[in-house]
């Protein structure tokens, strides 16, 4: 019976036979690429929303002790500088050298020898110093807090999130 079918007719049978084959194939393999990705996307919106709750309960846990922590340092300043007011006895008034120094060095200036040197009264008592370098101190101490801060955060969201990875490969 197949004797009798030309040469050409079977050669076409045969090519469309692996046509067929291969469309059969191509669509049975996206189809199971379109569900593959649909269950990793899914998985990683779960990942995705735990990380999301992690990183909130990690950004409340830090950013309440580095509230706690300037507030004590604030509350320290108020009474150091109360002291420095109040209870610590003034016995000289600075020289002009004293201020443009302490000036320059807190502001990270070009430092001038002339000016430095220079003896005459300012006008300022120790104390009036006192009380400006205590709040510089405080200042230095919450901007330190907060950089501690900001590295546990930076710390505890990457061990968060190495800890959820090594969950999902498993």
């Amino acid at each position: 019976m197949l004797r009798m079918i030309p040469l050409p007719y079977k050669l076409l049978a045969i090519a469309a036979a692996f046509i067929g084959v291969f469309v059969y194939g191509y669509m049975k393999g996206s189809a199971y690429a379109e569900v593959e990705l649909q269950r990793f996307a899914a998985k990683n919106a779960t990942l995705t929303a735990e990380m999301e709750k992690k990183n909130s309960e990690i950004s409340t846990e830090v950013v309440t002790q580095y509230v706690d922590r300037v507030n004590t340092i604030r509350e320290k300043e108020y009474v150091y500088r109360d002291a420095a007011k109040t209870v610590v006895p003034s016995q000289s008034v600075l020289s002009n050298g004293w201020v443009f120094t302490h000036d320059i060095s807190a502001t990270g200036s070009d430092a001038d020898a002339t000016r430095s040197a220079d003896a005459t009264s300012s006008g300022f008592k120790d104390t009036d110093a006192l009380f400006t370098i205590v709040g510089n101190y405080a200042t230095c101490q919450a901007n330190s807090e907060q950089l501690i801060a900001l590295q546990k955060w930076i710390a505890d969201n990457k061990t968060a999130i190495d800890e959820l990875n090594k969950k999902a490969k498993k």
